[in-house]
């Protein structure tokens, strides 16, 4: 008996050894729970699902990268390091954040033979689309000078600065920061050692591993019915694990001109509001950055020249609706798309 109890002992202290040693782990059979943090950010709202035996991070700490994103990226905030550089002659200090965007966001704009460009910002504000309202649009004459300072041409960077060379160029990076936002969401979770989790922020989303189930994460994907109205249905689902898809479209922003309409999207080799009849584009890809940049490349450059791109890109969906010669709404999309549908 005695022996018996010392062999008993003796598995005790060898089992408590190897925990403390961290080979044994305490919480192996804890199931995973789905925590979720919700807020508002950037003018819009943003959501972290993520599956994980405990709580490990705070709306404190979601909140305040996104507030060090605002201060650099905003247009809303005066103070803010892109608003500083809008309203300066020659440019100005720049922090990491902002560099990146402008860097990738240049990028974008050599893939797209300059149809992305972030200075287009003076072209916005003339068609209303700024914090100016205009109850009509501009002249050509208008267009044909604002087009002068506008073109990545127009800027450069010089150690810790984004320098510009016409005092009259301005930059917008809405085109691509919120997708930039959920990536640094993302490197956030992972440092975390969160593996589970879907970011969304604006609509834009980015997703790791599977649910708390062991399912890959479900979006809805808007089919708007109309290209200036107000019924966004959502009749399709994608699955995707590790991918991030974003949508950009003409239907949500937009101005009317006596009985026209022009969407907030500006071509900016001519100066003028897209005319296309892309409805919307929506984009799956490896980040969420490179989604949201994609979107707006997408609707710019036209359907055929947008299906002739994605060919060269891997891991990368595209679908797009359409309005048709006879007026009919349409859509369509690439092979890697359609692997993700799990309902039309």
């Amino acid at each position: 008996m005695i022996k018996l109890l010392h062999f008993f002992i003796l598995i005790i202290i060898s089992w408590l050894s190897l925990l403390a040693k961290g080979k044994l782990n305490w919480h192996y059979h804890q199931p995973e729970k789905l925590f979720i943090i919700s807020g508002l950010a950037q003018g819009t709202t943003y959501s972290i699902k993520y599956s994980n035996r405990d709580s490990v991070i705070s709306k404190f700490e979601t909140d305040s990268i996104l507030t060090a994103i605002d201060k650099s990226l905003s247009l809303y905030l005066s103070s803010s390091l892109i608003s500083t550089f809008n309203a300066s002659a020659k440019g100005s200090l720049i922090d990491y954040h902002m560099k990146k965007v402008v860097e990738k966001a240049i990028e974008y704009n050599f893939l797209s033979k300059g149809y992305f460009d972030i200075t287009v910002k003076p072209l916005s504000d003339l068609w209303g689309f700024g914090f100016k309202p205009s109850n009509y649009p501009p002249s050509d004459k208008q267009i044909k000078t604002a087009l002068q300072y506008v073109g990545v041409n127009m800027l450069y960077f010089s150690n810790d600065s984004l320098l510009k060379r016409n005092p009259k160029t301005e930059i917008d990076c809405n085109g691509i920061a919120q997708g930039y936002s959920v990536d640094v969401l993302c490197d956030f979770l992972n440092k975390k050692m969160i593996k589970n989790y879907i970011v969304e922020l604006g609509g834009e989303i980015k997703t790791s591993g599977t649910t708390e189930k062991g399912l890959q994460w479900l979006v809805g994907i808007e089919n708007p019915t109309s290209s200036y109205g107000e019924d966004y249905l959502v009749n399709k689902k994608i699955a995707i694990s590790n991918l991030a898809v974003t949508t950009s479209g003409s239907y949500r922003k937009f101005k009317k001109y006596g009985t026209k309409y022009f969407t907030h999207i500006i071509n900016p080799l001519v100066g003028k509001p897209l005319d296309n009849k892309i409805i919307s584009v929506t984009v799956i890809a490896k980040n969420a950055m490179e989604a949201d940049a994609l979107d707006n490349v997408f609707t710019l450059l036209g359907i055929r020249s947008s299906f002739e791109l994605v060919e060269y890109l891997s891991e990368t969906g595209l679908y797009i609706v359409y309005q048709n010669s006879a007026g009919e709404i349409r859509d369509t999309s690439n092979k890697f798309f359609k692997a993700h549908l799990v309902s039309y």
